[in-house]
C-alpha cells in the first residue's frame, strides 16, 4: 500500500454520474448490466456493460453503493450520462426505482484510502490498485481529499491504461461486446447470475471461443489518437483505440486489436502514428476465433 505522501488527487470532468434510488434499485440494475452486483457493500465497486440486445456495450460503468446507502451510483463517461439514464427509465415499468441524472462532481484518489475524510454526501467508491472514485458537491469532494497532492493532467487516464481498464466514449459506444474490451478479464462480467440485455450474446461468445478481437495495450510518438482511430497492419485496418493519454513525451492507448495482428506494431491510416505493443497486467487468453 502506498504511503500518504503518495496519495494524489485527480479532477476528472470528463466523468460524471447516474443514481439509482428506490426498493428495487439494486434488483433492477442487477438485470441490466453484465456484473454480479450482489456483493456491493460499503465502498465495494465493480465495473460493468449496459450492453444493447445484441451484446453491443452502450456504456462502461462503474458501480457502488451511494453514500447513504439507499441507492446505486453509476460513474461513466458524462456525454453518456443523460442517453443512459434516458434508455435505462425505458425498462423501468413497474420497478419501485428512480434514475436520475448526479449534478455532482467526480475526481479520483490514488493512493491510500486512510486520506479521505469522512464527508457527508460524499460517495466513495473503492476500484483496484489503491484508487477511489469520489462522487459529490466540488467543495465538499475537495475537502474530502484535502491531505492528498494535485495529480497532472491526464496521470488517472494513463494509470487506467497501464492497469487494461477500458472505457467507452459516445463515439464508440454500441462499437464492441464486453470481451472484445476485455470486460471479463477485469470482473465486469458475471457468467453465472441472470439475464440482463445481450446475456445470451455474451455468454454464447464466451463458451464456444468466438473471440475474435481482444484490446491490447500500445506506446506510441506523438499526440493521443481520440477513440474510434483505425488501427492498421500493412495496410489492413486491424484495430480502432479504445482510450489514449498522453504525458510529457510518452503516450499510451488501449486497443481493440484482431488476435492475428496481436504483438504486432502498428499504425494509423495515414502511417505515421506508429504503435508498439506494451504489456498489460493480465493475461489475455489465447483463443481461436471463427466469429
Amino acid at each position: 500500500m502506498r504511503a500518504m505522501a503518495e496519495t494524489t488527487f485527480h479532477a476528472l470532468p470528463a466523468l460524471g454520474a447516474v443514481s439509482l434510488t428506490g426498493t428495487d434499485a439494486a434488483s433492477f440494475l442487477q438485470g441490466q448490466v453484465t456484473a454480479d452486483l450482489g456483493g456491493l457493500q460499503g465502498r465495494r465497486s465493480t465495473p460493468a456493460a449496459w450492453c444493447t440486445p445484441q451484446g453491443r456495450v452502450i456504456a462502461l460503468l462503474t458501480v457502488g453503493r451511494s453514500a447513504n446507502g439507499d441507492g446505486l451510483v453509476a460513474v461513466l463517461r458524462r456525454e453518456l450520462c443523460e442517453p443512459v439514464a434516458e434508455r435505462l427509465a425505458r425498462y423501468v415499468m413497474r420497478s419501485k426505482v428512480r434514475i436520475e441524472l448526479d449534478d455532482a462532481v467526480v475526481a479520483g484518489l490514488d493512493g491510500d484510502a486512510a486520506g479521505i475524510r469522512e464527508t457527508p454526501g460524499i460517495t466513495v467508491l473503492q476500484l483496484p490498485a489503491s484508487r477511489q472514485l469520489l462522487v459529490g458537491r466540488g467543495e465538499a469532494l475537495e475537502a474530502s481529499a484535502a491531505n492528498a497532492a494535485a495529480a497532472p493532467a491526464g496521470a488517472w487516464e494513463a494509470r487506467c491504461i497501464a492497469l487494461g481498464e477500458p472505457e467507452v466514449h459516445a463515439q464508440t459506444s454500441e462499437r464492441w461486446i464486453p470481451q472484445m474490451l476485455n470486460l471479463d478479464l477485469v470482473g465486469g462480467v458475471s457468467f453465472s447470475k441472470g439475464c440482463y440485455p445481450g446475456q445470451e450474446i455474451v455468454a454464447r461468445t464466451q463458451h464456444l471461443g468466438r473471440i475474435k478481437r481482444r484490446m491490447f495495450r500500445y506506446r506510441v510518438a506523438g499526440a493521443a489518437p481520440p477513440p474510434g482511430t483505425a488501427l492498421c497492419l500493412g495496410g489492413d485496418k486491424v484495430g480502432e483505440t479504445v482510450r489514449s493519454a498522453c504525458q510529457a513525451s510518452a503516450t499510451e492507448l488501449l486497443a481493440v486489436v484482431n488476435l492475428e495482428a496481436a504483438g504486432r506494431e502498428l499504425t494509423d491510416e495515414s502511417g505515421a502514428l506508429v504503435c508498439v505493443p506494451a504489456a498489460l497486467p493480465y493475461e489475455i487468453p489465447d483463443e481461436v476465433s471463427s466469429e
